[in-house]
């Protein structure tokens, strides 16, 4: 219990230093927009106590079943081919990769290292480049659970965490790199394919006719649930999440209103003030304001569905551009006197987040690690 507070305090100290060594630097050199930048060093500082504790555990949500995994895999690539045939069909990107790392060794906390680091350090880029405010992105980062993904469900957040690295391709409309990525990384998880679809509607202005129709299609969803359900297992019956929709099909209900209501208040602020923010609009918050309404989309729909364990996985790979527009939002919406309040509402609305989901809901995440002798 005590390590996730730790992690916490951690990224709160860090997380201030960042801010109160930031420099000020034009982002928009058109329409003159000035913003807060902070320093790399304290940029890595922040994120290095997540990526620490994800590197060295030995137990933690499916942590054991990556580390089965890691040791039944051979290391030499000539031996793969009767994995590729069962279940590693799937992700053989990811087990290539594996295997290649096993040719140098076989200790699965190195394996860990490399991809919390990658995972760490792709999540902290985006931020470091476009979040107004670094400290409150990185606070969100873990008061809102998002960190656990480098615990719990670490080869999906690795393509995510990639993908969100890759946000430069977005704003800049370079869509045949950016498709090939998602192609590439879709072989260490097909859920990514998503992506390729959803590009289309998260490019462009807020609020226009695509984004439209996408809510259009969740209100669909929501009148027409049982046929929406029957389509959903149709689709993934030969995808990552065939096996886990099966397997908690009784017990599954959805993702938790909650969790819906945390990552829906950015978007909600968003659309609430829209008039407000409209002339302030930058790129890189067109894009975040989409992505907001795709992942509170899709967290509805996945609880709809009752489908918390497939479809309540895939808003990871928009959620995290929450961490860039509230903060962004707070900035530019209320003045002086609100924004202390705000700042407020939302550090206790958060850690009290933080408490049920680790604490109640998760019932204390249990974190064990050999090397560091923490049971």
């Amino acid at each position: 219990m005590t390590i996730y507070v730790f992690m916490l305090i951690w990224v709160i100290i860090f997380g201030i230093l960042a801010n109160v060594t930031s420099k000020t630097v034009c982002v928009d050199s058109e329409n003159m927009v000035y913003e807060q930048r902070v320093n790399l060093f304290f940029a890595l500082m922040t994120f290095s106590v997540i990526i620490f504790f994800a590197s060295l555990r030995s137990s933690v949500a499916d942590t054991g079943a990556y580390i089965s995994m890691f040791k039944s895999y051979p290391s030499d690539l000539s031996q793969i081919d009767g994995l590729l045939n069962g279940v590693a069909k799937r992700y053989p990107g990811f087990l290539v990769l594996t295997v290649l790392l096993k040719k140098f060794t076989s200790d699965y906390n190195i394996w860990f290292t490399i991809i919390a680091v990658i995972s760490g350090i792709c999540v902290m880029i985006p931020l470091y480049k476009y979040s107004s405010n670094f400290g409150v992105s990185a606070f969100l980062f873990m008061a809102s659970c998002q960190f656990s993904w480098m615990f719990n469900g670490m080869r999906q957040f690795l393509v995510a965490s990639i993908i969100f690295a890759c946000t430069g391709l977005v704003l800049r409309k370079k869509f045949i790199p950016y498709a090939i990525i998602v192609c590439l990384l879709s072989t260490i998880h097909t859920s990514a394919l998503i992506l390729i679809p959803m590009y289309f509607i998260v490019t462009g202005e807020p609020w226009n006719k695509r984004t439209m129709l996408f809510v259009g299609a969740i209100i669909l969803a929501i009148l027409f649930t049982s046929k929406f359900t029957g389509v959903l297992e149709d689709v993934v019956e030969n995808t990552d999440y065939a096996t886990s929709m099966e397997e908690f099909k009784e017990t599954d209900d959805g993702t938790s209103i909650i969790r819906i209501a945390v990552e829906s208040v950015p978007i909600i602020i968003a659309f609430v003030y829209r008039n407000r923010i409209k002339d302030k609009l930058t790129p890189i918050i067109k894009l975040s304001i989409n992505m907001s309404l795709v992942a509170s989309g899709l967290y509805v729909i996945s609880k709809i569905a009752r489908s918390g364990i497939m479809l309540g996985r895939l808003p990871i790979y928009f959620s995290m551009y929450n961490l860039i527009l509230l903060p962004w939002l707070i900035k530019n919406i209320f003045n002086k006197e609100e924004k202390r309040l705000v700042y407020y509402l939302m550090f206790v609305l958060y850690i009290s987040y933080f408490y049920y989901q680790i604490f109640i809901a998760w019932d204390d995440f249990d974190y064990i690690s050999k090397i560091l002798n923490i049971k």
